[in-house]
């Protein structure tokens, strides 16, 4: 007899079904953990929240949405793909199109009735928020009697 190991066809299934799993769980993280959303930067100058997105292929304008519900901002704005021939085959796709969509919460309080946005030549979003200074202040203390 030789040491030869035995072909066990349900321990090959097993080993398959571990390797998809592996992969399937791979995908899904590549996914999920990617930002399909909109990138965003932020930052604080002469008063202002100043917001800016990525640049967004495809972006169409009238479909912008923006709102503040307390502090948490929202941005949702729809893309579509410029048109290709009818007979274009695509030999590698990565940019996707259809909704978009991101929510930060905002750290700093702001005047959200006076917010300003626009879109720029670069398919920028920009938007200004004027920060509310009245929620910061100083406390009066009175002395002890």
């Amino acid at each position: 007899m030789t040491n030869e190991p035995r072909f066990d066809p349900m321990k090959e299934i097993q080993n398959m079904g571990e390797q998809l799993t592996k992969e399937i769980e791979k995908r899904i993280r590549t996914i999920t953990s990617s930002q399909d959303g909109l990138l965003l930067d932020m930052y604080e100058s002469d008063g202002d929240l100043h917001i800016i997105s990525q640049p967004v292929d495809g972006m169409i304008k009238d479909s912008i949405e923006i709102s503040l519900e307390s502090n948490i901002l929202t941005i949702s704005v729809e893309t579509e793909a410029e048109a290709t021939p009818t007979s274009a085959r695509y030999l590698l796709q990565e940019r996707r199109f259809g909704p978009l969509s991101r929510s930060v919460e905002l750290s700093i309080p702001v005047k959200g009735q006076e917010a300003r946005a626009k879109v720029d030549g670069g398919n920028r979003l920009l938007i200004t928020l004027p920060i509310d200074d009245s929620v910061y202040g100083n406390i009066t203390v009175t002395p002890v009697e």
